[in-house]
């Protein structure tokens, strides 16, 4: 079933480049490689499929996890493959190259201040003191 979503996703990034090169053929008026300065057939050939290789799995990975439900989301999802690619890199915290990677020592504060505020409401709910049970004039003060 994710070659479904692949094919889609590998039509909108098609659709993404089909544009952009026919743009790139009517600003140079030729062949945009027999320019000066632009990038010749083969580079363009070979960053024309990675291109189409990211779109096509990224939109199978996100159509098999159930986050597209059809084949227009798929097509978006190639149509949007750099745009989301760049995203989840600036997610990712920045390496130091001078430095060896190193795990986080416990959960960052930011992560955990939403569970703070909760589990203080919840202490002070357990910690409250409750009010005696009421006793009913018909039952003697003995539980029935």
């Amino acid at each position: 079933m994710g070659w479904e979503y692949a094919l889609w996703g590998l039509f909108g990034g098609f659709a993404v480049e089909g544009l952009e090169f026919s743009g790139a053929i009517r600003r140079t008026g030729t062949w945009p490689w027999r320019v000066p300065d632009e990038p010749g057939p083969l580079p363009l050939l070979v960053s024309v499929l990675i291109r189409l290789g990211v779109g096509s799995g990224l939109a199978a990975a996100a159509g098999i996890a159930g986050q597209v439900s059809g084949p227009f989301g798929a097509l978006a999802i190639g149509v949007a493959a750099p745009l989301l690619v760049e995203q989840l890199t600036r997610a990712l915290p920045a390496a130091d190259a001078s430095r060896p990677p190193q795990a986080p020592e416990g959960p960052q504060r930011r992560d955990i201040a939403w569970r703070d505020t909760d589990a203080e409401r919840i202490r002070s709910v357990e910690q409250a003191p409750r009010p005696a049970p009421a006793v009913s004039p018909h039952s003697g003060g003995a539980d029935e």
